[in-house]
């Protein structure tokens, strides 16, 4: 195996770079074929090749940390381009309402966990964010199913936006507090700054992205590199005033959103990070991963995973009940509502590393190792279970509207159980 890995080091960048290639087609085909995510592939990926496995990667070399920077940036970048403002216009009330009991939910439970088990008020916080926030993997499923017109789906797709806007800003002032100490002075500052940098990007940048494009009329490729100059400018922006760069990363996607008219170029670049870019990102997250820890971690504190998995699908569902009781949603709906915001995979893995990341004066992590296994372990739950649970409700609903009819759309009048 020595002489293996040996012999890849040695070879040419241009073949190294190929054999890269071949991994990237490999992984997405074999994970559709074992209908799993392709980013458990990647993270599995990371862990064989990195030093807790066979040794073949390097977390710190300098390309590799390029690599992961860029990716989870543009990670973070279409999680908010993605973002659609106008769904929280539709259903306004139900968006308000799911979102907050989604967000807040989740994050009471989380934190709660996280107290019981001797963790500090900061980072039980942080913690408790990871939970709130989620990824909608299973919006394919909803879409392929023909059902994103009815409102249980609207309001989870506009409660999104609030839910990882809000995870962004906990996570900053959780990594303020941990870096310099509680002081109610600068986490007012810290506000202040946030309050400024919000603004700032999704007002500024946006107009500056529209300005450049009626101005200058760039081309396709120019285009393209200016998406990518907004992913670090806005990534070193965010530093200037105090945050994280992936929170500024994130509103960079919100603003591009904003601003722009032809996606193309947005398009061109989402290929090319979903190709390599953030690939590398859940490589490097792969290699964080330490079996004989993880294994330890749920033999000598069961309760953290358990008790993490059972506050998120606690908390979302909940959240989903609660809205459907509120807005008589069918049994269904509030299921497909449920299931559509477990899974914890873009969001919750990029603040999950940052905040493993951060250390304090002291060299001491913001979350512990045991909290960094407990969030992957949940990240493969959710991502193989939330899509299932979605296809079973979304399937469910078809079938009931293929006998009764569709149902009214998110933004028509309040007749019934769709409402």
């Amino acid at each position: 195996m020595h002489d293996a890995i040996a012999a890849f080091q040695s070879l040419e960048p241009l073949n190294q770079f190929l054999g890269w290639i071949a991994l990237f087609l490999i992984v997405p085909s074999l994970c559709e074929k074992l209908r799993l995510p392709p980013v458990l592939g990647f993270i599995f990926l990371g862990w064989l090749l990195g030093p807790n496995g066979i040794g073949m990667l390097d977390p710190n070399r300098t390309l590799t940390r390029i690599g992961a920077e860029l990716g989870v940036g543009l990670l973070l970048f279409f999680v908010g381009f993605e973002i659609d403002f106008s769904l929280l216009k539709r259903a306004r009330l139900q968006v308000a309402v799911f979102g907050v009991a989604t967000f807040g939910l989740p994050l009471a439970a989380g934190a709660t966990v996280a107290r019981a088990l001797g963790l500090g008020w900061n980072a039980s916080i942080l913690i408790g964010s990871l939970l709130a926030s989620h990824t909608l993997l299973g919006y394919r499923i909803v879409d392929r199913a023909g059902l994103l017109g009815r409102s249980s789906v609207v309001a989870t797709a506009g409660a999104t936006v609030f839910t990882d806007i809000s995870a962004m800003i906990v996570l900053a002032i959780c990594l303020l507090v941990h870096q310099t100490g509680f002081s109610a002075q600068r986490i007012a500052l810290q506000f202040a700054q946030i309050a400024v940098f919000i603004p700032l990007m999704l007002l500024g940048a946006s107009w500056l992205i529209r300005y450049i494009g009626t101005r200058w009329k760039p081309g396709h490729e120019t285009r393209l590199l200016l998406f990518l100059i907004l992913v670090a400018g806005a990534s070193e922006a965010a530093s200037l005033f105090g945050i994280d760069g992936i929170v500024g990363a994130f509103l960079a996607g919100i603003a591009a959103r904003r601003a722009v008219v032809v996606e193309e170029p947005a398009q061109s670049l989402k290929l090319i990070g979903n190709t390599f870019l953030i690939p590398a990102f859940f490589l490097t997250t792969g290699m964080l991963i330490q079996p004989v820890l993880l294994a330890e971690t749920l033999r000598t504190q069961p309760l953290l995973s358990l008790g993490l998995a059972g506050g998120l699908f606690a908390g979302k569902f909940l959240a989903a009940w609660i809205t459907g009781m509120l807005f008589r949603y069918p049994r269904a709906d509030i299921g497909l509502t449920w299931s559509l915001t477990l899974p914890q995979v873009a969001a919750t893995l990029a603040a999950t590393t940052v905040a493993y990341r951060t250390v304090n004066a002291a060299g001491v992590p913001l979350i512990p190792h045991e909290v960094l296994n407990a969030v992957l372990v949940l990240v493969v739950i959710t991502s193989i279970g939330g899509p299932l649970l979605t296809q079973r409700f979304a399937d469910r609903l078809k079938g009931e509207t293929a006998a009764t009819g569709p149902a009214p759309a998110a933004d028509a009048p309040a007749t019934g159980a769709h409402e």
